[in-house]
């Protein structure tokens, strides 16, 4: 018992100089703490100020903020460039200032416009068109690394022009009108092939108007009037042709009834007729007036009324 409590003594003694040296050694930092805060105030005072103006100034640098609908692209100054592997989502997010973050909408987005091209006659048309296209997320980095923020000057409008022109230039103007559907299927096909290869989705590409000049609108309308007036001309020759046709065949079978009919009708089925109606006409219950016809073959013919 006593080696218990003489080794419990020993315990408290340490315990009590420990803290006794520890509580020194904090006064002890407090007190140079406190002199190289006096000595020191001005230096530290200034080095706050400064960090806080640096911070207001940088602000927008540092604090970046992504809103809905977009996504970012870091740069970063002292590392390998473009970020590549990350795109970053909505919401904030906190760089350094030296870095900076790109930001791109990630909605549909499109554009109207007019641009002249030439026909395979030389002539020089009005094509007006919108065109439809949006990011791709994965691709958003290599985009930003190959074309840039200024991706609808540089990549989208020169593409759709380039092949707006290049499939315009195959046809005359008369035949635009015609083949509308067919060359706008083919401007949105070949526009989308090139696009992707710039990292652009292309939803569509509508034409929505072709202007020609006067004098080629004028003969182009003239020749659609003479050409529904030939049709109208074709259509009235094909009915006249038909009902030609029809009186013709008509006419065949009345001469051919008719034909037959003066076969058959012989002098004696005629009088034969003739007395059978004269019996009937004889047996009516009707006041009735009965006037021979005149020679040896003349019938009686009875003219009768109620």
């Amino acid at each position: 018992m006593k080696t218990i409590r003489e080794r419990l003594g020993a315990v408290s003694a340490s315990l009590e100089k420990a803290m006794k040296f520890a509580g020194e050694g904090l006064d002890n930092l407090g007190r140079r703490s406190g002199a190289f805060m006096k000595r020191h105030a001005l230096s530290l005072i200034s080095f706050g100020l400064l960090f806080c103006l640096v911070v207001v100034f940088f602000f927008n640098q540092i604090v970046i903020s992504i809103h809905p609908g977009e996504l970012g692209v870091l740069w970063r100054r002292l590392g390998a460039g473009t970020v590549i592997d990350t795109v970053y989502q909505e919401g904030m997010h906190i760089i350094l200032p030296i870095n900076k973050m790109y930001i791109y909408s990630m909605r549909k987005q499109q554009y109207s416009e007019s641009i002249d091209v030439l026909t395979v006659d030389g002539l020089t048309v009005r094509v007006k068109y919108t065109a439809r296209y949006y990011l791709d997320k994965d691709n958003l980095p290599l985009l930003h690394q190959s074309v840039g923020p200024d991706y609808v000057n540089v990549a989208v409008r020169p593409d759709i022009r380039s092949v707006i022109r290049t499939l315009f230039g195959q046809f005359k103007p008369e035949e635009m009108y015609t083949s509308q559907k067919a060359i706008q299927l083919r401007v949105s096909e070949q526009s989308k092939i090139r696009l992707a290869a710039r990292f652009v989705t292309l939803d569509d590409v509508p034409i929505e108007g072709i202007i020609l000049p006067a004098r080629i609108s004028e003969a182009i309308e003239s020749k659609m009037v003479q050409q529904q007036k030939e049709g109208e001309y074709v259509y009235r020759t094909s009915i006249a042709i038909k009902e030609a046709d029809r009186l013709r065949i008509e006419s065949a079978g009345l001469k051919l009834y008719n034909d037959t009919v003066n076969q058959s009708l012989t002098p004696s089925i005629l009088k034969w007729h003739g007395i059978q109606a004269t019996q009937e006409l004889a047996k009516s219950a009707n006041a009735k007036v009965v006037v021979i016809g005149a020679g040896d073959q003349g019938l009686p013919l009875i003219l009768g009324r109620e």
